[in-house]
């Protein structure tokens, strides 16, 4: 099988983000000034012979996504594998909120590491578990391709910590930036099986 390319792209910035509140699942639009941000990666995301893009459905992702695809003009997929933690009840509040209002809580599922789960959420090995199907499937369905993936920042922070083996605990420090590409290579071992191994990191965009 030959080797394939993966770029894992977070979503440009929504109003959400800019007052730190919570989006989990919430189908948060982009604002308009995201479009001139996203117009700042284009030199960076087209250093890639990009041959596809696979996208989480939720607006924020699909519509920068699709404004990327103006230029790299490539097939467009979407995938809700892809979409962000779902953050049940805790959606809608900030974590600093959290902190004041159920400051145990929140210090008891940090500690839970990869078994973090807001209350009528899903956890974080959830959330890692349907991220590596939907890039399996990608991987065998386009095996030898570059494939730019718009997802969000749970989804790459999970496939961060998994490859790097750890424990996702605050003490270890946070692995990703925000808005950054993260470069892997896939080999398709077997039929249901992939390995996975890192180019890059949060190279700037």
């Amino acid at each position: 099988m030959k080797q394939t390319y993966i770029g894992l792209l977070r979503h440009a910035p929504t109003g959400w983000n800019s007052v730190k509140r919570i989006q989990g699942q919430h189908d948060v639009s982009l604002p308009q000034e995201s479009y001139d941000i996203i117009n700042e990666w284009i030199p960076s995301i087209m250093q890639y012979p990009w041959t596809r893009i696979l996208t989480s459905d939720l607006a924020r992702a699909y519509h920068t996504a699709l404004a990327l695809n103006k230029h790299t003009n490539v097939p467009i997929e979407r995938d809700s594998r892809l979409r962000e933690q779902d953050w049940g009840a805790w959606a809608g509040h900030t974590i600093q909120d959290l902190r004041e209002t159920t400051p145990e809580e929140i210090a008891r599922q940090e500690a839970a590491g990869w078994d973090f789960k807001p209350p009528g959420g899903e956890s974080r090995i959830e959330v890692l578990n349907r991220t590596l199907e939907a890039m399996h499937e990608a991987t065998r369905r386009w095996n030898g391709e570059h494939i730019l993936i718009v997802t969000h920042y749970g989804n790459i922070a999970s496939i961060a910590n998994h490859l790097m083996h750890t424990k996702f605990l605050p003490e270890e420090g946070k692995l990703i930036k925000k808005h950054a590409l993260h470069r892997l290579i896939a080999e398709q071992t077997a039929p249901e099986t992939t390995q996975y191994s890192i180019l890059s990191i949060n190279e700037v965009i």
